[in-house]
């Protein structure tokens, strides 16, 4: 800090405090970089945080309940994510064709979702329908390609996760650790499935949820909700090489989706769009 004693001084001082303010009234609020505020944690919400930087090395954090880390859990409807991935690599769906969907807890349903609108919701709906035109062996071949099961502690093979198409919504009988759902989902951002750019461009657009125009960055997101599980993998986006992941698991018995999604967004320093 800059110290002026008054006299002589106090002239020189008031200038170059002058100086100071008008610099930092020209630093643009973009400037500032995407790190998360201090996080603390209640005893059943564990946090996992992968920040980029550009110029900076890959930082990795966690925060809270670590003895979650020891467990595997349902991925609960994350698993959607690379589902949705499965659909566009086969072109099964034109991603903005509409299809009524009647899910109950998608508000004022049914309604016309698209394969954005239906990862947002977390339709179960829209994927039980068009599930069939793409069948499970071409999404087993995605998971396998992703390496989507490789961490799981249980050697879980990819073709014996199926229980039936309305198991779709959870992944089936996939128990993953919170570390292996949150690398899954940093991959995306850090390219590190060698995807060919216009698929990940178009899968990205699926997981599109807000822009965050205090922080000029996007924000993506996943919801999932199951076996007492509730779920937020976000990502706040500057650009390809400045951006922070996040991976939140809430095993609260009063925790909600709607609580873990404002959670979220209380943690990136954005605000919450509208969830109708």
């Amino acid at each position: 800090m800059f110290q002026f004693s008054e006299g002589k001084n106090s002239a020189l001082g008031r200038f170059l405090l002058f100086q100071l303010s008008f610099l930092f009234l020209l630093t643009p609020l973009n400037s500032q970089n995407l790190s998360p505020k201090s996080i603390t944690t209640n005893s059943e919400e564990l946090i996992l945080v992968t920040q980029v930087s550009s110029g900076k090395s890959k930082t990795e954090k966690t925060y809270g309940a670590l003895e979650f880390l020891k467990r595997e859990y349902s991925p609960a409807s994350t698993f959607k994510t690379y589902l949705v991935l499965s659909l566009i690599e086969n072109r099964i769906v034109d991603p903005e064709e509409k299809i009524e969907c009647a899910d109950k807890h998608i508000p004022n349903s049914p309604r016309l979702l698209d394969l954005r609108d239906a990862l947002f919701y977390s339709s179960n709906d829209y994927f039980e329908k068009i599930f069939p035109k793409l069948g499970k062996e071409k999404l087993d071949l995605t998971l396998r390609k992703i390496g989507y099961l490789e961490n799981s502690k249980s050697n879980f093979n990819v073709q014996d996760w199926w229980i039936d198409l309305a198991g779709l919504k959870h992944g089936g009988k996939i128990k993953l650790t919170p570390k292996s759902v949150h690398s899954s989902w940093s991959k995306i951002f850090e390219n590190g499935y060698g995807l060919s750019k216009d698929i990940m461009e178009e899968w990205k657009k699926t997981l599109f949820w807000s822009e965050c125009t205090d922080r000029s960055a996007k924000v993506y997101g996943k919801t999932g909700s199951w076996e007492g599980s509730f779920w937020f993998q976000g990502a706040l986006v500057k650009s390809e090489n400045d951006y922070i992941i996040y991976t939140i698991l809430n095993r609260n018995k009063s925790g909600s989706r709607t609580g873990t999604i404002i959670r979220f967004y209380e943690l990136a320093g954005c605000k919450v769009p509208s969830l109708e």
